[in-house]
């Protein structure tokens, strides 16, 4: 273990959340690695993908349970839940969705915590069955919002003419949980905000989301194979299959040779992080993946000396600097990447590409001491302008899981 890993492991420590007085949910629990007293489904279960490797140091297993505690009969799970055990977000709220990640982290948890997966299998497809009952849109694509991808100010669009409510779920109070003023606020400002309009939601067939779905139907049936249930088992992996065909025949771009968002008819022409989704999703086929990760190469694509941006290079929207979703490279996003090219045989340039943020984030700790939530893909000389420090939180991915997985 070198210092690098040590520094994350004990700024982990720190970040554990400990209520003061007894709450709905377990405690301690894994920190976001920002100030939030809520826990995020997002968050936790990729933090959950280092903090796995101790088991012994870090309440892993009781961090997930906290969603299933919160699930409602109609297996509704939150992507943002108080210390209370209530949703953030209402059930009919795009915003309360989170790309569901639960059985992926469930799947990698399960050789040092025996005896899960049997436990968490029921409420996991509630929720995957409540996902495809509520978030799914005529054409088989599947729809999410700003918030709910997971990726805040992602620009989805070619022409922001195209941002028009008309199609879209409205934004509406009652979205909100919290009935009293701090709601009324909290909707007032949400309502206000234009880099990326709540109302922006189902006119999308979201790539992303489609393939999050798609994946996690694959590892409910790979869960349902070892519990012996054949039945899910054979339900599942055909969902998979007929979401692979969806994204193939109304996500690739055959002029971008890229995978894109679907409005009105056409794939979108820009290239974003969402777009490596059906790689770690298996959805992508062998021609396509290697086309998507030849992106890797270009510089001017997504190719950058220091990690994978969440948009290519040459977008006239590209701020790596401090764009937060415009530029800036994420550990989460670039495992989920670095994961999916490992699905396709590009193990050896998988590691070529981990050491690049991996080289970022331990120069920037070993000058400023900490580890940050994004980071730079051009450059290790200063931190960004828009992150936390001490981000451990899935930024613990970097000095952990890329260090066992890719770099020693």
């Amino acid at each position: 273990m070198n210092t690098f890993y040590q520094a994350a492991l004990e700024i982990a420590d720190k970040k554990l959340f400990r209520d003061e007085k007894p709450t709905h949910l377990a405690s301690p629990r894994l920190g976001t690695g920002g100030g939030f007293m809520d826990i995020f489904l997002w968050d936790t279960a990729f933090s959950s993908m280092w903090a796995r490797y101790h088991v012994d140091r870090f309440p892993v297993a009781a961090s997930l349970d906290n969603f299933y505690r919160c699930q409602t009969p109609e297996g509704f799970i939150s992507r943002q839940i108080r210390p209370d055990g209530v949703s953030k977000w209402s059930p009919d709220s795009v915003t309360g969705f989170a790309p569901p990640l639960l059985a992926w982290a469930e799947l990698e948890l399960a050789p040092y915590v025996p005896g899960r997966l049997e436990k968490v299998f029921e409420p996991l497809l509630r929720q995957h069955k409540f996902n495809f009952a509520r978030f799914r849109r005529e054409d088989g694509l599947f729809f999410a919002d700003g918030w709910g991808c997971g990726m805040d100010n992602l620009p989805r669009w070619d022409d922001r003419s195209e941002v028009i409510p008309d199609g879209g779920i409205p934004f509406q109070r009652n979205a909100i949980t919290d009935s009293t003023k701090t709601g009324d606020k909290l909707f007032e400002w949400l309502n206000a905000q234009t880099e990326v309009p709540f109302y922006w939601n189902k006119q999308l067939g979201w790539c992303d989301t489609t393939c999050e779905m798609a994946f996690n139907a694959l590892n409910l049936a790979e869960i349902a194979r070892r519990i012996g249930r054949t039945a899910e088992e054979a339900e599942l992996t055909a969902q998979h299959a007929e979401l692979a065909e969806l994204v193939n025949a109304l996500c690739f771009n055959e002029t971008t040779n890229f995978y894109s968002d679907h409005l009105n008819g056409r794939v979108l022409n820009r290239r974003t992080i969402c777009g490596f989704w059906p790689l770690l999703s298996q959805v992508a086929t062998p021609e396509r993946a290697a086309k998507i990760i030849d992106t890797l190469h270009d510089p001017k694509a997504f190719g950058c000396p220091y990690g994978i941006p969440t948009l290519a290079a040459d977008d006239p929207e590209f701020q790596p600097e401090g764009g937060y979703a415009l530029g800036p490279a994420w550990a989460h996003t670039n495992y989920m990447v670095l994961k999916g090219m490992q699905k396709y045989g590009y193990d050896a340039f998988a590691r070529k590409v981990a050491f690049r943020l991996y080289t970022a984030a331990k120069k920037l700790w070993e000058k400023t001491g900490t580890i940050w939530e994004n980071y730079s893909p051009v450059q290790c000389d200063q931190q960004v302008s828009r992150a936390y420090p001490d981000f451990c939180g899935w930024s613990a991915l970097i000095p952990i899981t890329f260090y066992r997985e890719f770099i020693c």
